[in-house]
């Protein structure tokens, strides 16, 4: 009988860590080659049930809970605290989102139950933007006392950019047998239309910041690629029998991702060093994803028995097959905003939160106004 904790879920959770977005059924092998194949407890068809078991009833819905998180980070790459922006900026940040913890029981035919599996989605996208109000770029400081709806000091205009790379070696993180590489492209353009506008002058006390439109344009490209090597799964089954599994394992997954939003923001500004915001928005998605693991090794099977018999087993090895594509299950989602910003002279400090009940996104980041 397999452990209802059997280490087994240690390589599905290697593809949890460190995937973003991957929904469509994947395909899933997991085949023996070697004398020692037929002495196994355990044949390639009840293999490729246990998988098949775990992918179907465990993986699909984590890579479910991934693909929500990935599109929540994405639409919050620009700070949100500035509701008008009456000045030029720019600044770096990073968003990261999750989606609520939950568990999930999994059924194995002919074994048992695997219990409170657990599962939530994790996104990171990091940005690097400018923004500037339209209307001081041509004009400086408006002369009107109430500007007209189709001035440009109503318009303001983010641009973000990053195209980065970070490895293990740079953060000096994770065990020595295990690289890890991270490629990531990120574009994004946002005009932000003042339904209303703030106070001109705003006292130390208290302040109304306006009220602000936005629309915008999102997109980020990944590749994140894994690797460890000598990993070592241990598989308890039937008759006191135990197979020792080490192997490599290689990951290589690939998202591309879009996001086309729509949101509305307000705010106030309170004993000037303190900047609030709330506001709604909604946004469609567009997206693909691919991903692929391989795994293949020596199994050594030991058990009360063979001890006793003083049998050595033949030399067999297993291997794992995993690939398959797909889109995000969502195609749109509606979320609402919350932002904070710390007043400082020519930097800015800016906390952003934006989700659901279930799920949810934050952005910190700093920015230099001029």
């Amino acid at each position: 009988m397999i452990q209802k904790k059997c280490y087994l879920i240690s390589l599905i959770l290697f593809i949890y860590v460190i995937i973003f977005v991957q929904t469509k059924p994947l395909k899933a092998q997991m085949y023996c080659q070697g004398d020692g194949c037929a002495a196994l407890p355990i044949d390639s068809n009840q293999m490729n049930n246990i998988f098949y078991a775990l992918q179907t009833n465990y993986l699909n819905k984590v890579l479910e809970d991934m693909a929500i998180a990935n599109s929540y980070a994405l639409v919050n790459t620009i700070p949100g605290g500035v509701v008008n922006l009456k000045e030029f900026t720019i600044g770096i940040g990073v968003s990261v989102a999750q989606t609520k913890l939950r568990k999930i029981d999994v059924f194995v035919p002919d074994y048992g139950t695997l219990e409170d599996m657990p599962s939530a989605g994790v996104a990171l996208v990091p940005s690097l933007f400018i923004g500037t109000n339209l209307g001081y770029i041509f004009s400086n400081k408006p002369t009107l006392s109430k500007l007209p709806w189709y001035s440009l000091h109503r318009f303001d205009v983010y641009l973000s950019y990053l195209n980065s790379g970070v490895n293990n070696e740079q953060f000096g993180t994770g065990k020595k047998n295990e690289t890890w590489e991270v490629l990531s492209k990120s574009v994004g353009l946002e005009l932000r239309y003042h339904l209303a506008e703030g106070d001109k002058e705003i006292s130390y006390l208290f302040g109304f910041s306006g009220v602000s439109l936005g629309i915008g344009y999102h997109s980020v490209n990944q590749n994140i690629n894994y690797k460890q090597k000598d990993s070592k799964i241990t598989l308890n089954a039937s008759y006191n029998t135990d197979l020792t599994w080490k192997a490599d394992n290689e990951i290589n997954y690939e998202n591309k991702m879009d996001v086309y939003l729509i949101d509305i923001r307000t705010g106030i500004q309170l004993l000037y060093f303190f900047r609030f915001s709330i506001g709604a928005g909604h946004s469609w998605l567009k997206g693909s994803s691919s991903l692929k693991l391989q795994r293949f090794g020596p199994v050594t099977v030991t058990s009360d028995y063979l001890t006793l018999l003083g049998y050595k087993a033949p030399d067999t090895y297993l291997g794992v097959l995993l690939q398959g594509s797909g889109s995000p299950p969502h195609r749109n989602i509606t979320y609402l905003t919350a932002g904070l910003e710390i007043n400082i002279p020519i930097f800015k400090i800016f906390i952003d939160v934006k989700g659901t009940k279930d799920i949810y996104t934050g952005s910190v980041g700093i920015r230099m106004s001029l």
